[in-house]
């Protein structure tokens, strides 16, 4: 059997690392150790938070997506873009220049996640009613909190909505139509996201749960923005006739999704922050929550505007799409395809299943000595889960000397009470020497 190798989008530039352990810290998964001073990422733990781009001053681990350029490769060019994307810029930039501003990029058409918020709405309601022997619901739009119930939750898998989210449920549904209508195979069609996070990118390159790869790739709203933003003025002064959705671009906001599926007969609850989020999933596998029918979980703060791809500071951002929502006046999405394509299961995902993460040992007998090494260990270490060992706690270090990934003198408050007893040893052999 083939060990799966997981992609993640980031990558970790050596040179830049100073071993500071700054990311190992905040790592919820604890995927991250310094060794030789430099920082590595177990790509089986890692579940693209992005926490570790966040808090990194000197830019030694940097987020990944796909160059613009790849969009040549196809007859056909279709964007989707995160609703979020329209908080990012100052508010002299209309929601209709953004948008015309991405289209002038190259692209035969530009569709919006904000397209489809109403129908999300709709089928979470009735995937809710029709399930009601899993209380709560959980919510799968946030790729690393699928990845995180996968690694860390595994008994909660099956309380994942099992329904695709809204820019793949729109990558499948514009990729039949403009193969209709153009006549053009599925090949020559390129489909594209534009993103907030590098969850979103590594789900396009490895998606969970979906049947094939719906995407051809997925670029950065910080990427995107930076192409366009010469292009805004220019724009700003012929204002474009383009189709927008103010009201749905509440998808990008924190606690609107749950307030707008909650309803009488059913009830919601929104969290956000990945230390969160594992507080309340913890409380979900101990059915301390089960009052609760649906839960949105996303790991960003304040939602998809907090993802690390994003420009704009989230508050900002936020405050930016509320403006558009309260102001705007878009047209409304003829959804009648979707819920027939929705009524046919053609938007299920398949079943999830735990994510494997390293083993002691593949030998039961053998895991259980392992696990015996590793409390003896344990008692030896100071307890202070420090990091300065270059392992997140105590336990991670003890963990990996027994896996043969680090030593004992790593722990560097055991090295120094070692050399201070060695100190007091050495100076009461002198004063021996001198009586």
């Amino acid at each position: 059997m083939t060990e799966t190798k997981y992609f993640h989008a980031l990558q970790i530039l050596t040179d830049n690392c100073t071993g500071c352990t700054a990311c190992v810290r905040v790592c919820p998964t604890e995927a991250i150790r310094v060794r030789d001073h430099k920082a590595i990422i177990d790509s089986y733990r890692c579940v693209d938070c992005g926490n570790c781009i966040n808090v990194c001053r000197f830019h030694a681990i940097i987020p990944l997506s796909d160059p613009l350029e790849i969009i040549h490769q196809f007859k056909y060019k279709l964007a989707i873009i995160s609703s979020s994307f329209f908080g990012q810029f100052t508010e002299d930039i209309s929601y209709e220049v953004a948008k015309q501003a991405v289209l002038n990029l190259g692209f035969d058409q530009v569709a919006e996640e904000a397209a489809v918020t109403d129908f999300m709405i709709n089928i979470i309601r009735d995937y809710i009613r029709k399930n009601r022997d899993k209380r709560p619901i959980l919510s799968s739009n946030c790729p690393s909190v699928v990845r995180l119930i996968q690694l860390k939750y595994p008994s909660l898998l099956p309380n994942l909505f099992h329904q695709e989210a809204p820019m793949s449920i729109l990558t499948r549904y514009f990729r039949d139509k403009i193969s209709k209508e153009f006549g053009l195979e599925e090949k020559e069609i390129g489909i594209f996201l534009i993103v907030p996070c590098i969850a979103h990118v590594t789900a396009v390159h490895q998606p969970e749960g979906a049947y094939k790869h719906l995407q051809d790739g997925a670029f950065s709203i910080g990427m995107i923005y930076g192409k366009i933003r010469d292009s805004l003025k220019e724009l700003q002064n012929n204002p474009p006739s383009i189709e927008t959705y103010p009201k749905g671009l509440t998808w990008a906001l924190s606690g609107v999704q749950a307030e707008l599926v909650d309803c009488e007969d059913i009830r919601t609850l929104s969290v956000n922050g990945v230390e969160n989020v594992m507080e309340i999933l913890s409380r979900v596998e101990d059915h301390y929550l089960d009052q609760y029918d649906y839960i949105v979980l996303r790991t960003c703060t304040n939602g998809c505007v907090g993802g690390c791809l994003n420009v704009e500071n989230p508050f900002v951002a936020m405050s930016r799409i509320k403006k558009m929502i309260k102001e705007g006046q878009g047209r409304d999405f003829d959804f009648s395809e979707l819920y027939e394509l929705y009524q046919k299961g053609e938007f299920a995902v398949v079943p999830l299943a735990p994510r494997p993460i390293m083993e002691l040992d593949k030998d039961i007998k053998k895991a259980i000595q392992k696990m015996k090494q590793i409390n003896e260990i344990l008692i030896m270490l100071p307890g202070l889960d420090c990091s300065a060992c270059g392992s997140p706690s105590c336990y991670a270090l003890a963990e990996d000397i027994v896996l043969g990934k680090a030593s004992i003198d790593d722990c560097v408050v055991l090295l120094k009470r070692h050399s201070k007893d060695s100190e007091e040893v050495e100076n009461q052999d002198k004063d021996k020497i001198n009586d």
